[in-house]
Parts: structure tokens; C-alpha cells; sequence
């Protein structure tokens, strides 16, 4: 699927990877619905970039989403492409004295329940047409290998990974394709605070939109492009070397 002239979704367009794809497909004459929570930052983005629409929601809380997204569909019937890239990560392991229950739910809320409650909101929208349309789901590397610690951000990932693979057989004689780009270590606010080497967020943006205008179910960006290769040579090695990334 070209990404030009089309209408896109992305969660979490107001910085880091979203705000770079925001970027680089506005200048593709998209439009662009962007969700995210941070209400000033989306005001930066909507005099930044023209064609853009913004929507403030926190997608930790299901009922907001769902009224936003009924705005949304309401608004812009014409969306064909989600890009499900909103994330959040805490980093204490659950034996830290600083470990919040209260966080568990609400990083399971937005890196795995909200993603499935948008495309389900879109598949049926979808299903009524014929037009092709595209659901990009952004993993991780500790999707297929977890880290020590931000033990519950590695299950959502991996729970993503899961049910994208899942959505793709189902929709697989249909005109909407999935896809699942798999990231390394991205310097984003997320990551602000990790010293281990990173890569800069509009090159993660532009392999993610490169993989789907090829067509690819698995977009492998940076050094995850060689998980495939080490998980069959030396699927021990490649767990040693994430278990502390």
C-alpha cells in the first residue's frame, strides 16, 4: 500500500515515533487523525502540520476511548490506515519497593487493550466497504524475548504481537492487511533515562512506513532484523543479550 492521499490514524502522534510518522505522512498529503493525551502538545502539532485533526484521550481509560473514537468515526468515515503506536513503560520490577500495582492495568490498558478495541472499532467500519485499508501494530524486540525488568510492558508487547498475528489470519482473505513493526531501543521520551545505545525515531518512522508500503506482515527495524537469524542459530544468546537491554 502506497502511504499517499490516504486517511491515517495514529495513537500517540504528539512525540517521539508518532510525531516523526505524523511528519513524514503529512508531507505525503494524508490526512492525519491524530489521538494522544498530552492536550498542549496537540495544539503544537495542529499549527504545525496542516491536514491534521487531534483528538485529546487518555487511552488508560476504555470509556474515553470509545467516546472518542465514536467522534472520530463520526467525523472521518474516510479513515483507511491505523497505526497503533502509543506506548508506555515502567521500569520497577514488581520486587521493588517503588513497584505501583495501579500501573499494571493501566499498561496493559494502553499497549494491549486499547490497540484491540480500535481495530475492532475499524474492522466493522471496514467491513462495509471494499476499499483496501491497512492495521500496523508497533511491537518490540521483548515481544520474543523479555527483559529483566518492565516486566509487564515485555507481556503487553508480546500479547500484541500475538493478537496481531491472530487478527492477520482472520482477515486474511479481505482487503485489509496487518502488519507489526518490531523496534529496537528508539530514543523517545519513553526511553529518555536508558544510556544504551538507541535510534534516532525518524528512522524507525521511516523503516515502519518503507515495511508497509512493501507489504511486509513483519517489519524487523534496526538491530531486530537479526532476531529471526540468532533466534534459530542461538536462541540462548539473543535472550542473554535482552534479558539486560
Amino acid at each position: 500500500m502506497l502511504l499517499e492521499s490516504k486517511n491515517i490514524l495514529v495513537t500517540g502522534g504528539s512525540s517521539g515515533i508518532g510525531y516523526q510518522l505524523v511528519k513524514q505522512l503529512s508531507a505525503r498529503n494524508n490526512k492525519i487523525i491524530v489521538i494522544a493525551r498530552d492536550e498542549d502538545k496537540l495544539r503544537v502539532l495542529h499549527d504545525e502540520f496542516k491536514n491534521i485533526y487531534c483528538y485529546n484521550c487518555s487511552l488508560a481509560d476504555r470509556n474515553q476511548l470509545i467516546k472518542a473514537l465514536d467522534t472520530i468515526i463520526s467525523q472521518h468515515q474516510d479513515i483507511n490506515v491505523i497505526i497503533n503506536n502509543a506506548g508506555i513503560q515502567f521500569t520497577p520490577m514488581l520486587t521493588d519497593g517503588d513497584f505501583v500495582i495501579d500501573h499494571i492495568d493501566e499498561e496493559i490498558a494502553v499497549n494491549l487493550t486499547a490497540p484491540i478495541i480500535i481495530c475492532a472499532f475499524f474492522i466493522k467500519l471496514w467491513a462495509m466497504r471494499l476499499q483496501p485499508s491497512a492495521i500496523i501494530n508497533i511491537t518490540s524486540g521483548l515481544a520474543f524475548y523479555p527483559k529483566k525488568n518492565s516486566a509487564v510492558y515485555c507481556a503487553t508487547k508480546a500479547g500484541l504481537r500475538n493478537f496481531t498475528k491472530s487478527l492477520r489470519y482472520q482477515l486474511e482473505n479481505t482487503v485489509i492487511s496487518v502488519h507489526e513493526a518490531i523496534l529496537p531501543l528508539v530514543d523517545t521520551p519513553m526511553t529518555r533515562d536508558r544510556s544504551a545505545k538507541k535510534i534516532a525515531p525518524n528512522y524507525a518512522a521511516k523503516e515502519i512506513i518503507k515495511g508497509i508500503e512493501n507489504n511486509r506482515a513483519e517489519i524487523f527495524v534496526g538491530k531486530t532484523k537479526f532476531i529471526p537469524l540468532l533466534s534459530r542459530l542461538s536462541p540462548r544468546l539473543i535472550a542473554a543479550i535482552l534479558k539486560s537491554a
